[in-house]
């Protein structure tokens, strides 16, 4: 982990004694993040292609984006933990680094190379993952013309990042093993992280809140709004830890303590990308929480629940896909809405009855309407309300939740 600033005698002559035998060190710190993080995000991506697989039976795009960017996650927080070891002693104050680590720190600073590079396909398959599942769930131009410029954004950031931060010296081993190489050439490294850093922390908000002008408009129930406010939530923390990622890479930097402010900023970055991955596992893994949690993820039918038409004479039957979230209604293909008379009256004239049923749609829509923001309730709820109201439950527009 080296940095561009080294102690004088003053901060060398301001220093404790050594401690070799109980040391101050950051590895609860790295640990107690790291491992339960690690935890979450196998947790999830499991739950994820478990839904997928075994209850949705339809893999995409996003589901092995976001594979690969749980092993990469997973491969980093093993090495950051591993570093923590009194062999390697990330986490401490240099003056309580063992002689031998102090004068050739060179395992450290390859732990802490390795770590910088793959940050970038850890950050960059998952919101690669999550730009694919907007463009399946949100079908509007809009939304499509967005996920097509940060896709390319994405993908340009994460290569010039890589390769910026695996080039920043010239040879690549100065790196880790400075003193064996005094000539080298090396970038300013400042310019380097707070770029990277900046624009990830861009691409974060953008990708992150997104969402939020279609979740506002939708007309749902509350218990609907707290999971959704709660889920939105997630996203925001993501964000937060990106900018404080970027914070602790200034202190960093600005350090000669640079083992020990350098596990802070492993915890860091572990939490923004762990979390980025849990949040966008959360819709694909609604299938197994609705049954693993009815309460909570329920909806008051079964997706795949087809009631019975009532009896009477049919007014005519009209097929058509709810309005997508961007107009205001979640995506539900395939159900069909029949209108009948009851052959009542009542004081505002001939009771209908209106009934729904869902037809036989392809497997990746069948996804789409069951993973996304658990509005099943608030749409079927909506239409129940419109019975025996006449025209008003003919509507299919905003209003029919």
């Amino acid at each position: 982990m080296s940095t561009h600033i080294a102690p004088t005698a003053e901060d060398a002559a301001s220093w404790p004694a050594p401690n070799y035998v109980n040391p101050e060190t950051r590895r609860p710190l790295v640990l107690g993040i790291q491992i339960p993080l690690m935890i979450l995000v196998l947790s999830f991506t499991t739950m994820r292609f478990y839904s997928r697989t075994i209850l949705i039976k339809a893999l995409g795009a996003d589901d092995w984006f976001m594979l690969v960017a749980a092993v990469f996650s997973v491969g980093v927080s093993v090495m950051t933990s591993v570093s923590t070891d009194k062999s390697i002693q990330t986490g401490y104050h240099l003056w309580d680094l063992s002689p031998t680590i102090a004068q050739d720190p060179g395992v450290s600073e390859q732990i802490a190379m390795a770590t910088q590079l793959l940050f970038v396909p850890v950050a960059a398959f998952t919101k690669i993952s999550i730009l694919i599942t907007y463009l399946r769930i949100f079908p509007s131009k809009t939304n499509l013309w967005f996920c097509r410029i940060l896709l390319v954004f994405t993908v340009a950031w994460s290569f010039v990042s890589f390769f910026l931060a695996l080039l920043q010296c010239m040879p690549v081993q100065a790196i880790w093993s400075s003193t064996k190489y005094p000539n080298a050439k090396c970038l300013n490294v400042a310019i380097v992280y707070y770029t990277s850093g900046c624009l990830n922390i861009l691409s974060d908000f953008l990708i992150f809140l997104w969402p939020a002008k279609d979740l506002w408009e939708i007309r749902i129930s509350r218990k609907q709004r707290v999971i959704l406010i709660s889920m939105f939530s997630l996203g925001v923390v993501v964000c937060v830890a990106g900018a404080c990622r970027v914070y602790y890479i200034y202190k960093f930097i600005q350090s000669y303590d640079a083992f020990y402010t350098g596990a802070t900023l492993y915890a860091v970055g572990a939490i923004e990308t762990s979390l980025a991955i849990v949040c966008g596992c959360l819709p694909a893994c609604k299938p197994l929480l609705s049954q693993v949690l009815p309460s909570v993820f329920g909806t008051s039918q079964s997706s795949t629940h087809r009631p019975t038409h009532q009896k009477g004479s049919k007014l005519g039957g009209q097929s058509f896909p709810f309005q997508t979230l961007s107009g205001g209604i979640m995506k539900e293909e395939g159900y069909s809405v029949e209108h009948e008379v009851a052959g009542k009256y009542t004081g505002q004239g001939p009771s209908t009855n209106v009934t729904v049923s869902r037809s036989k749609v392809d497997e990746e829509d069948d996804a789409d309407s069951q993973e996304w923001i658990m509005l099943q309730d608030g749409i079927r709820e909506g239409i129940r309300e419109g019975e025996g109201s006449g025209d008003r439950a003919a509507h299919t527009g905003k209003n029919i939740v």
